[in-house]
């Protein structure tokens, strides 16, 4: 992606890979993204991205790895989303559709003087 990004103004990347079977998350991400597993008891674990821009700027490109339990919600955004949305304040709503998830992070977090992006994903059936 790094190089197939080099003749445009670069992207905020994250790259992520859901093993059913080992219960794992494999995730990697450079620039401004944002990634998190929302655990079945409301808990946000933050995953790491590295800073810089890929097609330009990547000085560190890594692999993290981390458990993922059934039920959980991965949730991928952009920084046209801010953060700082704590899932405990939405009980019931991480059963939901994963499109409704994300409809309500955006209506609530979205900073409207950026574009955004959010991509969630449900384990409840796997």
């Amino acid at each position: 992606m790094h190089d197939a990004l080099r003749a445009t103004r670069g992207a905020a990347i994250a790259v992520v890979n859901i093993d059913i079977g080992e219960r794992l998350t494999r995730y990697a991400g450079l620039g401004n993204i944002s990634g998190m597993i929302v655990t079945p008891d409301h808990k946000r674990v933050t995953l790491v991205s590295h800073n810089g821009t890929a097609g330009h700027i990547a000085r560190r490109v890594q692999e993290f790895a981390y458990p993922l339990l059934r039920g959980a919600v991965i949730v991928l955004h952009s920084d046209g989303l801010s953060a700082s949305w704590d899932p405990a304040r939405y009980p019931g709503l991480w059963q939901r559709d994963p499109a409704l998830i994300a409809a309500v992070l955006y209506r609530d977090f979205n900073r409207r003087r950026d574009d955004s992006t959010v991509v969630v994903i449900s384990t409840r059936r796997a």
